[in-house]
Order: structure tokens, then C-alpha cells, then sequence
């Protein structure tokens, strides 16, 4: 007669013999508390403790033989009291649920259920059910104690762990004039606690090393250490208030606030949008690290909605740092509209304003001319274009605003200068990242063609570049040649034969609207002169004025204007409407910039076909700069679906003065 065979972390057990019957409906039941068979013994996991009472009464009910089930009982019973109760993992505390459904406990509690493998020499290997606690929320294990509703079992391990803190592990924090805090912590704190404590007041970022072509790193101490008769007290940055709760949590802390945040809003708002799956998903995964983090959406992706969500959710007060007026306006006819808030209750920081609300919107270099001002108003800080905060002055704001809360958006947060390790440091690590090709598939952005054009140098101009480039290795200092080199990427950028190649992609794309990148204004000029006998063009450069900008814009919305010729105008916060086709006649090797170039035309969805010409001059300095950019990479894994769809290759690389054509 068969047998029923059991066995947990080093144990095993063995049934007398079965009926058939009987055998097979505790061989059926035993399947719900393990993890499969292993050499003819049901391995029991997670589950038999979990639900420990309940598979002793089953297995009565399923008349098996006594000896069995009270052997059973008797060593579930032994690991129970074996495995630790709580485990202190870096950014949470787990506690064990025994006789208790921790999936459903968890839920309830506002925890989140976990399994973890314990090994002791006394039961072996064995899986046990846990809940985690964030450290942050450690302040609500009291009121899961006095909760009726909370099973006793996981209570009592509560109850322990409670009991077993030192009534002295407080820490106070308050504030030290406006751009500091201060925490008070006991003499004999761990010495763990105290360095983490100092390694939040410090910051590094890179620098440029005059000596090389790479930045070395910088380590800035901004904290201020002072031990007294019973106490240690540490000055940070405000910034660190957003992160000192799990640093404290993770000892064993609790933390007392000396001082008010700015809590719910008073002014009213009401989400007048629908997130699209991918806005969702982001601002869920802010949400899961604690509301701190940079989210990295494809310029066109909607990075802007994903931040209005956010708003949205927490309800707190907020300010919006932006790095130009532009997107200062911009912003706040979006909060405006989205959020259903009139405007003259948003504050405006910036752009000849000083209205401080508890929605404002700010640029960052007003952000740091005012930062007494604003540092405590706010809970909740978003950084939009976030690759501007580890700017030298503009990291500041940054660093002295207390919010707790804080986002960074930006389509490329990667930096030339490396310095994106300060964005994470101040505003939290990437969380949430898709990119451009998910983007296309899942129908939200217009697919991509890229045409890289190779023209030749003029020859008037030729001569002069081949006897320049001569002189760059017999600069005698390092700026001289870095200047010599600035030269060379002038003349290869304003090249005079690639008018005629914008000329034949303007022809082509007449009927639509056209953005057309350049270096300098005089070039901008000119290429705006050439081609307006074939389309109404207009040119955006850092000379036109607020009033002339308004103007063109409107008009180019409205398909008066055709095509805008642009000088570091439109790598952000350019908001004109709709275009299908980006000409690259000059600009840097940044991938950042080439990026949110190509950004302005990829709104649209997936019917339209969006079009990027990058000229480059052949056999110049530009080539190498064109090959930093990185071209290619905008499609790769959507070449298949751009041919399928269109009939058109998404890259080609093309030799104009061979081919006199552009298709």
C-alpha cells in the first residue's frame, strides 16, 4: 500500500501505509502546500507555514493516520518558532505571517508580501511568508498592533519587534536657517548611521581637468558634524529630508520633524485627462520608489501629462522648474487646462514675475535667485528638462528645497559633462524609462526615416579648411587648438553647398511643415532667403523678440508660415503644433540635443511618416561629430515596420554629389 511522503528544510516524514483512495486525496490536497515532488517527497514551502493550522486540519479531515499529522504538526510548530520573526533589509523590515493569508494580510495592512529562504543549522532550508514595512512607514506598525481586524499571530511578531527598540533611538530634525536641515541623534548611534547620515551631505559631481580631454570627479562635503555631552548633531542640505527617513528607518530610527511641511492644497483641482498606458505606468513606478525619481520619455512622449498625473495623486503644493519662459508659459496654460486651476491662482517665478503660489511654476535661474523665498513652501518639486539641474548654479535649487517629494523628467538625462550622477543624487535614480521604438509600436509616436546626407566642402572654402587643419597640431596651448578646431566645425557646419540640398528636401516636402536646425544666425539667414520663393518660411533665433516669436509661432500653427528656420531655438520647450520633416544643417555632437531636434517631429501616431535630414559636410570634422549622434540608433528594432508600412528604408546614408537626389 502506498505511503505519503513529506519533507521541509531537513526534515522528512513518512505516512503509514494509505488505501489507494485516501492516498491519492492527501497526494491531491499536499499539492496546494508544495513545490513539487522531489524524489517521491512532496517539498513543503512557504505555503505549510502560511497556512500552518489549516493543513493540519485538512489532512484529519482527509483521515490521515494520526502519527502522521501530529508529527507534522510538531515540526511546523519547531521551524515556526525557528525562522526569524523580522528581517532588516536595506530599505524595509520583514515580518513573519504565520496561520494567516499574507497575500491578503498584505493588502490589507498596506504592506506587500515576500518570500525568503532561512537557513539555520538546527531546521535546515526552508521558505518563509513575509510582509515588508518600508522604513518610511514604520510609524503605522502601532496602529496595525491595536487593529482588531489584523490576525493575533502577526500582531504578536509586531509586538516583539516593538518591544525590542530602545525607547532612546529618536531622532529630531529640524530646520537650520533656510537651505539646511539639522538632526539630533543619540552619542552611541551606530557608527554605520552616522556615516550614511554625512554621505547625504555629500555631493560629487565632474569638473574639468584642464590637463585632459576627461572631467575628474569632485567631492563636496556639505555637512557639518558637531558631538555633544548626549547627542550628535548633523547639518544637511534640505534636499536629504527626502531621503533620511529610510536611512533612519533602517537602524531602527524613528524620526521626529521639529517643523511643518506644507501639506494638502487649498486651491482646487480636477483632472481633466486620460493618462495613456505607458504615463501610467510611469508615475506608478515613481510612486514605488517612494515618489522620488527621474522618469525618461522620448521628447513627444507625453512627459508633461505624466507629471500633471503626479500632481494630480499627491495633491500637495508644487513647484515646476522649467529652463526657459517659453516653457514657463507653456506650463502653465497646461496646468491651467488640465488640472482645471484658474490662472491667476498659479504662481509665476520668472520672466520679469515674482507670484509665489502653491502651484508655481519657476525657471531654474529664478529658482536660484530666490531660493529663500521658496525653499519650504513646497512638498512636492517636478524638474522638467532635468538634465539642467547638475548646472552649475541651477543645482542649488536642488539642494536647498525641503521637498520631500521630487521629479525629474527628461527625454536624455545622460550629460557630456557625466554630471548626470548629481541629477540622481538630488532628484532620484532613473524609475521609469521607454524608448523611442516602444514608443512607435504601441502607436503613441510617428515612425522615422533618417537621411544622412553627405555633401562636399565648397571650394572656395576648401583650401582654407585643408591649410586650418594643418595648423591644429602646431597650437602651442591647449586653447588655442580647442579654437582652431571651433573654426573647422564653423566652416564644415555653414557649408554654403548644403543650401542647395535644402533647397531640393524643402521641394519635396512643401506641402508640409518644416523644421530646419542650424549653428548660427548668419547661416539661418541665409538659408531662409533661399528657399522662400518656394514655401513662406520664417527664422527663430535668440535676436527675435518675445513679440516676433509669439507671432511666428501662431503663424506656423496656423500653416501661414511653412517652414522655421531655427538657432538654438527648439531643442526644448519648442511647442508649435504638428511637423513632419526636421533638417539638421549644423549642430553638436550631443545625442541630446540631436534628440529632441528629431523630438519636434515625431507627434502624430503611427500613419504618419515623420522625415530627418542630418547634413553633414564630407570628409570634414562634421563627420565625426555626425557619428557621436548616433543617427542609426533613433530606429533600430523598427526598420521592419517603417519598410512595411511605407516602402521606405528608416536609414540611408547618401553621397548628394553623386546622386543629385534625395529620396
Amino acid at each position: 500500500m502506498p505511503q505519503i511522503k513529506l519533507t521541509i528544510g531537513k526534515y522528512k516524514i513518512i505516512s503509514e501505509d494509505l488505501p489507494i483512495h485516501i492516498f491519492l486525496k492527501i497526494n491531491n490536497l499536499l499539492k496546494r502546500f508544495s513545490s513539487g515532488l522531489v524524489d517521491g517527497y512532496h517539498k513543503l514551502d512557504w505555503r505549510a507555514l502560511a497556512f500552518k493550522d489549516e493543513l493540519i486540519e485538512k489532512l484529519r479531515n482527509a483521515k490521515a493516520d494520526g502519527d502522521f499529522i501530529n508529527d507534522l504538526s510538531s515540526l511546523l510548530n519547531t521551524i515556526s518558532e525557528k525562522v526569524d520573526r523580522t528581517i532588516m533589509e536595506e530599505n524595509e523590515i520583514l515580518f513573519l505571517s504565520i496561520n494567516a493569508n499574507p497575500i491578503e494580510l498584505a493588502k490589507q495592512i498596506g504592506g506587500e508580501f515576500k518570500i525568503r529562504v532561512i537557513e539555520n543549522p538546527e531546521i535546515g532550508r526552508v521558505e518563509a511568508p513575509y510582509i515588508s514595512i518600508p522604513y518610511h512607514d514604520i510609524v503605522k506598525l502601532q496602529k496595525i498592533v491595536e487593529d482588531p481586524s489584523v490576525p493575533s499571530s502577526f500582531k504578536d511578531v509586531i509586538k516583539e519587534f516593538l518591544e525590542k527598540q530602545p525607547s532612546e533611538k529618536l531622532a529630531r530634525i529640524s530646520r537650520y536657517g533656510v537651505k539646511f536641515i539639522e538632526i539630533r541623534i543619540p552619542k552611541f548611534s551606530q557608527e554605520g548611521l552616522i556615516e550614511e547620515i554625512k554621505e547625504l551631505g555629500t555631493i560629487k559631481y565632474y569638473v574639468p581637468d584642464p590637463s585632459s580631454e576627461e572631467p575628474v570627479l569632485k567631492e563636496e562635503k556639505l555637512y557639518k558634524v558637531q558631538y555633544k555631552r548626549n547627542e550628535i548633531v548633523i547639518m544637511l542640505p534640505s534636499y536629504a529630508l527626502s531621503r533620511l527617513y529610510g536611512v533612519l528607518s533602517k537602524y531602527g530610527f524613528n524620526a521626529k520633524i521639529e517643523f511643518d511641511i506644507p501639506a494638502q492644497l487649498k486651491v482646487r483641482i480636477r483632472k481633466n485627462f486620460t493618462l495613456y498606458p505607458h504615463q501610467e505606468e510611469a508615475i506608478s513606478s515613481w510612486i514605488k520608489a517612494k515618489k522620488m525619481g527621474t522618469i525618461v520619455i522620448p521628447t513627444g512622449g507625453g512627459k508633461t501629462h505624466v507629471a500633471l498625473g503626479a500632481i494630480a495623486e499627491l495633491r500637495v503644493p508644487t513647484i515646476i522648474f522649467v529652463p526657459n519662459k517659453l516653457l514657463l508659459w507653456q506650463w502653465r496654460d497646461r496646468v491651467s487646462k488640465f488640472l482645471d486651476i484658474p490662472k491667476e491662482k498659479i504662481g509665476i517665478l520668472g520672466a520679469g514675475e515674482r507670484i509665489i503660489k502653491e502651484i508655481t511654476i519657476a525657471t531654474y535661474q529664478s529658482g536660484v535667485r530666490y531660493i529663500d523665498k521658496i525653499a519650504d513652501k513646497f512638498s512636492f518639486v517636478v524638474f522638467d528638462e532635468g538634465h539642467h539641474v547638475p548646472a552649475k548654479t541651477f543645482k542649488e535649487v536642488a539642494l536647498y528645497l525641503l521637498s520631500p517629494y521630487r521629479m525629474a523628467l527628461s527625454a536624455t538625462p545622460k550629460r557630456h559633462d557625466k554630471n548626470e550622477i548629481l541629477l540622481f543624487k538630488l532628484s532620484g535614480k532613473i524609475v521609469y524609462e521607454i524608448s523611442y521604438a516602444d514608443l512607435v509600436r504601441r502607436g503613441f509616436l510617428a515612425p522615422l526615416a533618417v537621411r544622412k546626407i553627405l555633401v562636399p566642402l565648397s571650394p572656395e572654402l576648401h583650401g582654407m579648411y585643408e591649410k586650418l587643419a594643418r595648423e591644429v597640431d602646431l597650437a602651442r596651448t591647449p586653447l588655442e587648438k580647442k579654437q582652431r578646431i571651433n573654426k573647422l566645425i564653423e566652416i564644415a557646419r555653414d557649408n554654403p553647398e548644403k543650401i542647395r540640398v535644402i533647397r531640393e528636401i524643402v521641394q519635396k516636402h512643401r506641402d508640409e511643415k518644416i523644421f530646419i536646425f542650424t549653428g548660427s544666425i548668419k547661416f539661418a539667414e541665409m538659408i531662409a532667403t533661399s528657399i522662400k520663393d518656394i514655401i513662406p518660411v520664417a527664422v527663430l533665433t535668440a535676436k527675435t523678440s518675445e513679440i516676433e516669436e509669439k507671432s511666428i509661432t501662431k503663424s506656423f500653427i496656423e500653416g501661414h508660415i511653412r517652414a522655421l528656420v531655427l538657432v538654438k531655438k527648439g531643442e526644448e520647450g519648442l511647442d508649435v503644433g504638428d511637423a513632419s520633416v526636421a533638417i539638421i544643417a549644423g549642430g553638436t555632437k550631443q545625442v541630446r540635443e540631436f534628440i529632441q531636434r528629431v523630438g519636434r517631429v515625431l507627434r502624430g501616431g503611427p500613419s504618419k511618416l515623420a522625415w530627418v535630414y542630418e547634413i553633414v559636410t564630407r570628409n570634414t570634422i562634421e563627420e565625426g561629430i555626425s557619428k557621436a549622434r548616433r543617427a542609426r540608433d533613433l530606429v533600430l528594432g523598427i526598420e521592419d515596420f517603417i519598410y512595411k508600412n511605407f516602402g521606405v528604408r528608416a536609414f540611408r546614408v547618401i553621397r548628394y554629389d553623386i546622386l543629385h537626389r534625395i529620396d
